[in-house]
């Protein structure tokens, strides 16, 4: 991967929109990647999204000859200019991260690297594209498909990776970042409810702390495992797309993104339940409570940071305060 990084910095405003921005950077990438010894044509650079973080691009890239069989879709992940500075190292580490799945045998489709580009300072990721349908997470939306049938088989095949294995022999000085056990990681997720003056919150993190998981070591997991990022194409196996969140963590973690403290989580009733149950088909047993501990904690964040906001945006921390209280009231209750 080393060998396609490149100093690559905008060209002022007339030059800098960001469409050709991702084509420059896709040149660049594939100037160092072929040579001489190929042409290559990149397509009409298309707007795919825009993140809290970055903003996507598409576009076709042909080559002649093309022996590596290098011709396809290939998504430019560009950094936004107000990105958090927090973003630069996940964007290393989806890279290397994903520099190191493609190496393994995994029963999924996932982005391959083509490059790490410095995009006015900040890192761009230059991926191929994964195509297929994103997954609707309303039970019914899709025909046949039973969504957390879907869930539990990608978030179950992300997390049979363990930390010894994405190991990069490349680069013996990088560690995949998270925690050590699902414990550590329950832990560090409810600090958001530490010294809380709200009586809600004292009590939920009171019984966050008698429901913490087991100190069992941590696994990979993709940390926005929502319908959007997993891709479903007939015949093939699952597309699962945006890593920019993967750590070694609590499985529970990925299932609470999905079941976001809903009260009926892909709106059926025991949609909880039917998530656990086919998941631990396929991997392990997880809690109940583990799932609920996460939902809380990430509500309970909502309502803090609405607190910080210097201007009013988003909704007002009474409706967070009423959404932590409707989900700690099912706490134990069926899914």
């Amino acid at each position: 991967m080393d060998q396609f990084r490149a100093g690559n910095t905008r060209e002022g405003e007339a030059r800098g929109a960001d469409w050709a921005c991702a084509k420059r950077l896709l040149r660049d990438a594939f100037v160092r990647r072929v040579g001489r010894t190929a042409t290559f044509e990149i397509g009409c650079v298309q707007f795919l999204g825009d993140g809290l973080c970055r903003k996507a691009f598409i576009a076709e890239v042909s080559l002649r000859p093309d022996p590596e069989d290098l011709s396809d879709n290939y998504v430019v992940l560009l950094p936004r200019p107000d990105a958090e500075r927090s973003y630069d190292e996940r964007a290393w580490s989806e890279a290397r991260l994903l520099t190191r799945l493609a190496s393994l045998d995994l029963p999924l489709r996932i982005p391959k690297i083509l490059g790490l580009l410095s995009d006015g300072g900040r890192p761009a990721i230059l991926e191929t594209a994964v195509h297929g349908v994103p997954l609707d997470l309303r039970a019914g939306r899709q025909a046949s498909l039973r969504p957390w049938e879907i869930v539990a088989e990608a978030a179950s095949a992300v997390h049979a990776l363990k930390g010894e294995t994405l190991a990069v022999p490349e680069d013996p000085g990088w560690k995949m970042p998270g925690f050590g056990t699902r414990r550590d990681h329950a832990l560090a997720s409810l600090s958001i409810l530490e010294g809380r003056p709200e009586p809600l919150l004292r009590d939920i993190h009171a019984w966050a702390l008698e429901n913490l998981p087991p100190a069992e070591p941590a696994v990979l997991i993709h940390g926005d495992l929502l319908g959007q990022n997993i891709l479903i194409a007939p015949g093939e196996p699952l597309g699962l797309i945006d890593w920019e969140w993967a750590q070694l963590g609590d499985p529970a973690y990925d299932l609470s993104i999905v079941t976001g403290g809903a009260r009926r989580p892909f709106q059926i009733d025991g949609g909880l339940d039917r998530l656990l149950g086919d998941y631990a088909a396929r991997s392990s047993e997880i809690e109940k409570e583990h799932i609920h501990l996460y939902e809380l904690c990430m509500i309970a964040r909502w309502y803090v940071e609405s607190l910080q906001r210097e201007r009013e945006r988003g909704h007002a921390p009474e409706h967070y305060l009423s959404q932590l209280l409707g989900a700690f009231r099912r706490v134990g209750v069926k899914g």
